[in-house]
């Protein structure tokens, strides 16, 4: 769970901007006129014009954003700090620059600002792992200001909170509170905060386990673009119809898995594939289970390298090729994926038995077929978390 939540840490909440097409209207000339009224120390000109330019594509136009947003900070506008903070902790218009955001975020913090207070907590988690080092006084003090933030008003300050509180990062363990603080959080769009909490209620951390409420939270995470929430998510209704609760429950499913796989979650893109290449509930698709499975094996799952692997074996959606098979098998292997290494070392087999029968006869290659028996999947309801 600890890992889960890790990513959450250095995740911040999003800004509004003048939308793209209100940016693409205004004219270039008076984009210039706002332009050099910021220089010339107008600091509501700056707000503009870096609104204006972070709207727009390409990378000279986040130059000019964060110029402007730092131009306007610089003369005290709150709200270019704001938006200027972002973009140096993301490294969007230039280098990440980390003591810079902290000292912004400092006295935004203290003038009364809970989002100044969570983005100041969220330098000292980045930088409390240097070095491959944890720093515990950093982790410390980034926990206590989330919930400053959080106290503020901040809601991406409750799910970070939340999240410290419920894994016992920086102090107690507390996953009672930590569930409330991700829950207030969830209900105010912190899609991250709704997948932690989905698998709180799902694994029973904080209360009795609650499948419905799981799938809820899991839901809400991935109608917000959460990965892994949304591979949850089609594990879970997997899980429902496995135990007989409706066949219905698989189309779904196979959308969630696909969902996850198209956030680039390589686990969803396995079992997406899985399930197209099995039939389960939906109609067989070899093909796409094999794109899916590469496209998930590209994305560092293990087991969607090794369901391409044994594809490409078996010719499966694709033609046989087993130099392609092997390296995918080895590619599954080197990702602790135990049948990737089993289906590896098969292959080297069968290769020095072809290599032998060869030389013996001065015949073409030969290719052996796959043999029957597990191909090492896990159930969906083995375990309980699948992929």
């Amino acid at each position: 769970m600890i890992r889960s939540f890790w990513a959450i840490l250095l995740a911040f909440g999003a800004l509004a901007f003048t939308s793209a097409a209100q940016a693409e209207n205004v004219p270039t000339s008076q984009r210039s006129k706002t332009e050099q009224s910021c220089f010339d120390g107008d600091e509501d000109a700056c707000l503009s014009a870096g609104r204006i330019f972070a709207r727009l594509s390409g990378e000279e136009r986040a130059i000019k954003a964060r110029e402007m947003f730092a131009q306007g900070c610089e003369l005290g506008n709150a709200q270019a700090c704001h938006l200027l903070i972002p973009m140096l902790l993301e490294g969007r218009g230039g280098p990440p620059e980390l003591v810079v955001a902290a000292q912004i975020s400092n006295i935004l913090c203290e003038a009364g600002s809970g989002q100044g207070c969570s983005w100041q907590a969220n330098v000292l988690a980045r930088t409390a792992t240097w070095g491959g080092e944890v720093d515990p006084a950093k982790l410390t003090a980034a926990r206590k200001l989330y919930l400053q933030g959080c106290e503020m008003g901040a809601m991406d300050a409750c799910g970070q909170a939340g999240a410290l509180l419920a894994t016992g990062t920086g102090g107690p363990s507390d996953p009672k509170e930590g569930y409330t603080l991700l829950d207030r959080a969830c209900a105010a769009g912190q899609w991250q905060a709704c997948a932690n909490i989905g698998v709180m209620a799902r694994d029973g951390l904080a209360h009795d386990a609650d499948e419905a409420s799981a799938r809820r939270y899991f839901r809400l995470a991935c109608d917000g673009e959460i990965a892994t929430a949304c591979n949850d998510l089609g594990i879970m209704w997997m899980q429902m119809a496995d135990r007989g609760e409706g066949e219905s429950w698989r189309e779904p499913a196979l959308r969630a898995f696909t969902a996850a796989c198209d956030e680039l979650d390589g686990a969803g893109c396995s079992n997406a594939a899985r399930q197209l290449r099995e039939g389960r509930g939906v109609p067989q698709d070899l093909q796409s289970a094999y794109d899916l499975a590469l496209k998930g094996c590209n994305h560092n799952s293990g087991g969607a390298c090794f369901i391409a692997a044994d594809m490409r074996l078996a010719g499966e959606g694709v033609e046989v090729d087993r130099r392609i098979a092997a390296n995918l098998a080895r590619r599954a292997c080197d990702l602790e994926h135990a049948p990737g290494c089993s289906l590896l070392a098969d292959q080297s087999a069968s290769d020095l038995s072809t290599f032998r029968t060869r030389k013996k006869n001065d015949e073409e290659d030969i290719i052996f077929s796959r043999g029957s028996g597990d191909r090492g999947h896990r159930d969906f309801a083995a375990g309980g978390k699948g992929e």
